[in-house]
């Protein structure tokens, strides 16, 4: 409860300074944005995302950015009545509101928008479609999620990233080497998140399964591939390395952003984690925004375990939206905004941040960051916006376009409603296996009868 009292006061003061941004009324009218991770690094900041989003669009916008616990806020707030003409949602709330009935269908303005129908590759569109509708738009193209890696690490441990085995037993014996090359006692070469079994897709291909929900050709119920005792060996793996502590041991209550911060340049407590393909940008920006050189501090990528029949199986992520509720009060503004942000333009406010803040424009067209901008690693809340012509005008981070190159061999989840239960029932039964609290056949049998039980799939 004071941690929900502390995120609505926040917002209460976020939104007291809105009411001070002087934007002139114009003849689109105002646009409220509830955003997550779109806009200004901070209260201050936002208020000058949305200004240039307001000049960019003809529109008032006012963004609207709690501190934290989005979600609940998020909900609570719709649960109210409370009107948005823009709300930021992830894929599983979108299916959530989608059945309720909650959202604007979007679908014949897309068909009749040059821009939104354009711009934005088909595949994007059919990822959202509900029975053929669609009833959100973009907010940045998802990339997949991969093996992040420290090459400095790794170099001091006499490997070479590009050589490692793509095996579950080649992993093991990296992580081996990295742990003989630094033996102190608050480093552990492998971090991931259990409780939340979102980035396991990489090692779980060792095996030929596919994270999330998926349906049986044969029958067409529904199963969870992770529940199968096909993936015992993989479970049996990670272990393996708890037990031999290859494994960082917080994995079980950690969050992103602990893993983050552990492979970060200041920390770097951890050497190998699962991240998306923009954070190998990220955490080198960042770096390099501290001063860091690369002889020092550097990630790369790989894409984790070949398949048995010699590829690889990459999660991509679900879209990250913007969605009009069915209340909304100007839904061809919040349309602007969309097709904005499907443009080059709005690519670049989303990724560069601000002009004359995060950035500026030489006459001869040059871009250059600010000491803010660098500070910011071009992420203001697409590091890779939707547009399909986007170009970077500064470049892509480093580590970023190795990262892209392994796009290909990523895919989508089933998109579920239930997909907190899903993550819940899945990192409980797999951090008692790998805490060796009950036998790996057992587990798996509890999480799959479990899944059954919560209505997550059919068997």
């Amino acid at each position: 409860m004071k941690k929900l009292l502390c995120a609505l006061l926040t917002l209460v003061l976020a939104l007291s300074a809105m009411a001070t941004l002087a934007v002139a009324e114009s003849e689109g009218g105002e646009v409220r944005i509830l955003a997550n991770v779109t806009g200004g690094k901070d209260e201050e900041e936002n208020l000058l995302w949305a200004q240039a989003l307001s000049e960019a669009t003809g529109l008032t916008v006012t963004v609207e950015k709690p501190a934290s616990d989005y979600g609940n806020i998020l909900m609570q707030k719709l649960s109210a009545g409370e009107s948005y003409d823009l709300i930021y949602i992830d894929a599983s709330q979108y299916a959530n509101l989608v059945d309720q009935g909650a959202l604007t269908d979007i679908t014949d303005y897309i068909a009749a928008s040059e821009i939104l129908s354009n711009n934005v590759p088909e595949s994007e569109w059919e990822d959202l479609k509900v029975d053929g509708r669609i009833y959100a738009g973009f907010n940045k193209r998802e990339l997949h999620i991969l093996v992040n890696l420290n090459k400095t690490m790794l170099e001091a441990a006499g490997i070479n990233y590009q050589e490692i085995e793509p095996t579950l037993d080649g992993y093991y014996n990296v992580f081996k080497a990295l742990r003989e090359a630094n033996p102190s006692e608050d480093f552990y070469p492998f971090n991931t998140i259990l409780s939340e079994n979102w980035d396991l897709q990489p090692w779980m291909a060792s095996v030929g399964l596919k994270g999330g929900v998926v349906v049986d050709e044969a029958d067409g119920k529904t199963y969870v591939p992770y529940a199968t005792d096909a993936a015992a060996p993989v479970w049996d793996w990670f272990k393996k390395l708890y037990d031999e502590k290859l494994l960082d041991p917080a994995s079980f209550v950690d969050k992103t952003k602990d893993m983050r911060d552990k492979m970060g340049a200041a920390s770097q407590k951890t050497a190998v984690d699962v991240d998306w393909a923009a954070w190998v940008g990220l955490h080198n920006a960042n770096a390099a925004a501290g001063g860091v050189s690369t002889e020092d501090y550097e990630i790369v990528s790989l894409p984790g375990c070949q398949t048995p029949d010699g590829s690889y199986m990459l999660h991509k992520g679900n879209a990250s939206l913007f969605a009009i509720p069915v209340n909304a009060t100007n839904v061809e503004g919040a349309l602007k905004v969309l097709e904005y942000f499907a443009t080059q333009e709005g690519g670049e406010l989303l990724s560069l941040g601000i002009k004359d803040h995060d950035y500026t424009v030489a006459e001869d067209g040059t871009y250059t960051l600010t000491e803010i901008g660098a500070s910011h690693a071009m992420d203001h809340g697409a590091p890779v916006p939707i547009y399909k012509d986007f170009v970077n005008p500064i470049g892509l981070n480093l580590g970023v376009e190795e990262a892209l190159t392994y796009l290909e061999y990523a895919s989508i989840e089933r998109i579920i409603p239930n997909e907190s239960d899903y993550k819940q029932i899945v990192g409980k039964w797999a951090i008692s296996i790998v805490k060796g609290e009950v036998e790996t056949l057992e587990g798996l049998a509890n999480m799959r009868a479990e899944l059954v039980s919560m209505g997550i799939c059919e068997k």
